[in-house]
Order: C-alpha cells, then structure tokens, then sequence
C-alpha cells in the first residue's frame, strides 16, 4: 500500500529548500539576460523563476513518489520519517544515524575540501572559479544546506539511487554489487545536473573543471549514498547539510579576499 503520508512529509520538506535557491535562479536569469544575443528572448524573471520553481516541485514529487512505492521491494527507506508518520517513537529511528552521518560526514567534507582547494581549485581559470564561488554564495547558508541536504538528497538518493537499485532486483536483489552500481551511477548523474546551472552562470567548460564537477560529486554521493543504504535517508541528509556547513566558511573566506 502506498505510504501516502511518507510521500506528502518529503515534498513538505523540500518546499523550504526550493524557495531559499530563488535568489539562485534570479542570478542565472539575469546572466542569461546579458550573455544571450539580442534576436533571443527569454520569458520575464517572473515566470523564469515559476518556470524553474514548478519543474523542480514535479521532479521531487516523482522522484518521492518513486522512492515510496520501490522502498519496500529495494529495501532502502527513511526509518526516521516512516517512525513519524506511522506514530511510532521517532526517535528510536533516528538516534542510530546521527553518530555515523557525523562522523562519515564531517571526515568526507574534510577530505572533499583538501581535494578541491588543493587539487581542483588551483586548476581552474579565475572566470570558473569566480562564477562557481559566486553562485554557491548567492544561495546563501540556508539555500545551501536545505536544497543541498533535503531537496538533493530526496531526488539523488530517495529518487535517482532508489530507481537503479529497483532495476537491479530484476537481476537477482539488492546485492552489495548492485548497491554500489547504483551508488556511483547515480552520483555521476548528481554530478552532470550540476553542471547546467554553473554553465549558464558562466563557467566554462574545460576539462579540469568537468573532472572537478564529476570527480567531487561523485565522491560527495559515495559518502551519501552508503550512509543511505546502511542508515536510512535521514543519515544521507544530515551528512550532506554537514557537508555545506562545513564547506560555507572556506567560500566565505575565499569570496572576500
């Protein structure tokens, strides 16, 4: 039977995200706005940002829908927020995800910024990394660790990760094999649906900074894609909002010099 509660609490969730990154679309509105050629016309900022807004509110709910009906048959769930709306006690769900996603999260965010501060950053053109710094920073903290946290994790875990390990159970179950497929097929694709929005901020498209995009990505959902599949969404969201928490200083740091 089809959890309609659960779905209804993780569209409710990403809401908050989704409008905290509008001042993210309105940046990417008004560089599009300057950089196209005169003969093209975009649609006013207004019905840009509706436009962005809704096509994000229908890939979460499919991407909720999915993961609520594939759930039980793939074995990945949300303990957590399935404890809360069933009424059972929330917090015996919650309470053995929280050290893992501290620790797995923090340790990985650490090692994701030695990589891109050290290895990627230095590599990149100053446009790049301008552009990139800028975007991240036009989200704000908030923007970042609730779209980041919930509204990414929902559709790349709950939605992207959920489908392929569904496709793997018609090739024998959810085997640790399939598991990891899923994992890094997935995290490939967060990192590709990255790429558009820093594209048209500007950003261009040499190859050190495709392999940064993919490469971090990819790193960042192994980290939240085992946490998932070990603990429960809730894990992968909390260890992804760590993630931002723990990166937001560094761009705060680097913007202002």
């Amino acid at each position: 039977m089809f959890n309609w509660a659960l779905f209804f609490i993780l569209i409710g969730l990403c809401i908050p995200g989704v409008l905290f990154v509008i001042p993210v679309t309105k940046n990417i509105y008004k560089f599009i706005k300057v950089s196209l050629p005169t003969a093209k016309k975009l649609p006013s900022r207004k019905l840009f940002i509706i436009i962005s807004t809704v096509q994000t509110l229908i890939l979460i709910s499919l991407a909720a829908a999915f993961g609520v009906a594939a759930s039980n048959q793939t074995n990945l769930h949300a303990p957590f927020l399935e404890a809360l709306v069933s009424g059972k006690i929330a917090w015996d769900a919650l309470q053995p995800q929280i050290l893992p996603s501290l620790v797995v999260g923090i340790a990985g965010a650490v090692i994701f910024l030695m990589v891109y501060y050290g290895v990627c950053r230095p590599r990149l053109d100053k446009k790049t990394i301008q552009c990139m710094e800028s975007l991240r920073m036009s989200s704000g903290i908030w923007g970042r660790v609730l779209y980041g946290g919930i509204v990414e994790e929902v559709l790349s875990r709950w939605g992207l990760m959920m489908f392929f390990v569904w496709v793997g159970t018609f090739f024998g179950g959810p085997s640790p094999f399939i598991l990891w497929a899923a994992i890094i097929i997935s995290g490939l694709l967060f990192g590709l649906g990255h790429l558009p929005a820093y594209l048209s901020f500007g950003c261009k498209k040499t190859p050190a900074f495709m392999i940064s995009m993919l490469g971090l990505n990819l790193w960042a959902s192994i980290i939240f894609g085992w946490l998932f599949w070990h603990y429960g969404l809730c894990a992968a969201m909390i260890a992804h909002a760590l993630f931002h928490l723990v990166w937001y200083p560094f761009d705060v740091y680097f913007a202002e010099k």
